[in-house]
């Protein structure tokens, strides 16, 4: 495969009509999300959007592309939310988001050892990210990790319906919302 520049990366995702992400100098095309997955992120992004006003934050869903400083990826979160002035991507077209405080990423089979994993890895050296939110698609399941020190993170879960994850910017989002309309195979 050939390796090719994030300037060119960004030249030819500009003109994409399909979403990819930039590793390592290659392009990889993201496969579309099933039902349940975009309805879950659509929630949780409605959520997040009804309380921007009394959070002074920003949120933002899928198709905003993400720099990750660290590694030099691109890539594409399910919600993102910034607190504080938003920065966009430095080369003039401000398309691109540098500084997210919150990244939520709703698990698929095929992305959930990624997302946990080097994907995370990859987002903790973003300075401004200070929590990420997995959601499972297939259970009531929420995983918040909030990070206390540069390389130390809290994690905890939530299982039910009738739980709450309060945010670090004070916004509450209850499962019940986040799994609105959504239902389990048994």
């Amino acid at each position: 495969m050939q390796m090719i520049t994030p300037e060119e990366y960004l030249r030819l995702e500009r003109a994409s009509e399909e979403k990819h992400e930039y590793i390592d100098g290659q392009m990889f095309a993201m496969a579309g999300a099933n039902r349940k997955h975009r309805k879950i992120t659509t929630n949780i992004h409605f959520a997040l959007l009804a309380k921007e006003a009394e959070s002074g934050c920003v949120t933002d869903n899928s198709d905003t592309r993400l720099f990750i400083p660290g590694t030099r990826r691109y890539t594409y979160p399910d919600v993102v939310m910034t607190c504080g002035e938003e920065q966009r991507h430095q080369d003039g077209v401000l398309d691109t988001l540098l500084n997210p405080t919150l990244i939520v990423e709703v698990l698929s089979p095929s992305t959930e050892a990624y997302d946990r994993g080097k994907k995370f890895l990859a987002y903790t050296s973003i300075p401004s990210f200070a929590e990420y939110l997995l959601v499972s698609q297939d259970e009531v399941l929420v995983e918040q990790r909030v990070r206390l020190a540069p390389q130390e993170w809290r994690q905890r879960f939530f299982r039910s319906l009738d739980d709450s994850v309060t945010l670090v910017n004070g916004i509450v989002l209850s499962l019940a919302s986040i799994y609105a309309g959504i239902k389990f195979d048994q």
